[in-house]
This record gives C-alpha cells, sequence and structure tokens, in this order.
C-alpha cells in the first residue's frame, strides 16, 4: 500500500457488513415471495379440474409468463418494470390485432408479477374463446392514471370486440382465483369483469402507490 493511502476502517467493514446483511434480508423476501406465487399458481392450476395433459400445458404456459417478469426484474434489481414492456413480453405473439396505448409507467415487482398472470390469462382466453379466436377479433389494452377521492389511481382495461358472442363464465376460473390473490391483497386493487355479446370489458383499478412500489 502506498504512502498516505488508508485502508478500510471498522466503521468501513461495519456498514458493509450491514449493507450486505439488509440486502440478504431483501433476497430472501423476494425470494419467498416469488416460491410462495408459484406455488399458488401450481395449486390453482391443479385444482381446475382439467385432465393432467391439460393441466401441464396451462402451467407450463403460466410458469413462462412468470420467467418473462422475473427475467425483467432482475435486469432491474427486482425494483421496476416498465408496464409496455412487460405487456409486450407477457403476450403470446406480436399481434396487430391488439392494440396497446397508455403513458410511460413504471411498476414495482409485486404488480409486475400480478398483471404479468393476469395478461397471459386474458390472451390464453382470447385466443381460445373470445376476439383473438375469430379473424376480424380485436382487442385494446389502455391505462392512464386519474385522481380518485384525492388519491391517484391506475386504471387499466383489457376490450375485446369482433369475436363470437361473449357470455358469463360458468364457474370461477384460474384468473378469477388468482386475480383475487394478487391484485385484491397487497395491490388493494379491485377487478370488475363485463360480458356483453360484442365482448369482454375487464378493468382494473388500484392505487398508483401500491402499484408502482
Amino acid at each position: 500500500m502506498g504512502e498516505g493511502a488508508a485502508g478500510p476502517t471498522q466503521d468501513d467493514c461495519g456498514e458493509d457488513l450491514e449493507i450486505s446483511s439488509i440486502r440478504m434480508l431483501e433476497l430472501r423476501h423476494r425470494i419467498k415471495n416469488l416460491l410462495a406465487i408459484t406455488q399458488a399458481v401450481a395449486n390453482q392450476t391443479l385444482r381446475s379440474g382439467r385432465t393432467i395433459e391439460e393441466a401441464r400445458v396451462a402451467l407450463d404456459g403460466r410458469l413462462a409468463a412468470m420467467g418473462e417478469a422475473v427475467d425483467m426484474l432482475l435486469h432491474t434489481g427486482w425494483t421496476a418494470a416498465s408496464l409496455r414492456e412487460l405487456i409486450a413480453r407477457s403476450l403470446l405473439q406480436a399481434d396487430p390485432r391488439i392494440a396497446v396505448a397508455g403513458p410511460e409507467l413504471v411498476l414495482g415487482p409485486d404488480a409486475a408479477m400480478a398483471l404479468t398472470l393476469v395478461l397471459h390469462e386474458l390472451e390464453s382466453n382470447s385466443l381460445k374463446y373470445g376476439a383473438l379466436s375469430a379473424a376480424e377479433g380485436k382487442v385494446a389494452i389502455r391505462w392512464w392514471v386519474e385522481t380518485e377521492e384525492g388519491a391517484q389511481c391506475l386504471r387499466f382495461t383489457w376490450l375485446e370486440r369482433g369475436g363470437p358472442p361473449c357470455s358469463p363464465p360458468t364457474r370461477k376460473g384460474f384468473g378469477s382465483r388468482m386475480t383475487s390473490r394478487l391484485i385484491g391483497g397487497p395491490l388493494r386493487g379491485r377487478v370488475e369483469a363485463d360480458y356483453p355479446p360484442e365482448g369482454l370489458a375487464w378493468r382494473l383499478t388500484a392505487p398508483l402507490e401500491t402499484m408502482t412500489a
């Protein structure tokens, strides 16, 4: 060590250890949360009454969607994800029938994971039964921020048109159960789904602070 150069002090080492400890605690929390979501996704998929093969295909798709969200979050140190990029990566394919519009918005990790799963379910159902199952079908994805009762909130909509006649589901499916768990819980969001004959209208409203935290 050259003359005049100072090595790390005891205070420096203590501060580094404290930072490392905080990061390890954060990492443990994130891993436990991710494993809990993965377990819930697997359990809800297997409870859906499908055949083993149908459940395997559904679970593969859901885990792949989660993998995209994890990849995005890892690039930001598990702190944030662009909503626009999340939509592009969550969808199974680039489809000119899907129109996306909204301001630039960065989501927190919990909201990113929840919306990834929701978008995967909405698109999968649309490809099977909704607007995207028809050549002329279209989907409009829009979001905006507005003030509600003095606080800013995010409004997010998925609107389908041009598909076969729409009707309400006869039972509560995976999407409804996971939406209640992920969006209606810590994110304090609420979801509305209407099923007029012309196509599904799915709407999310949630406090901006919980969606970006």
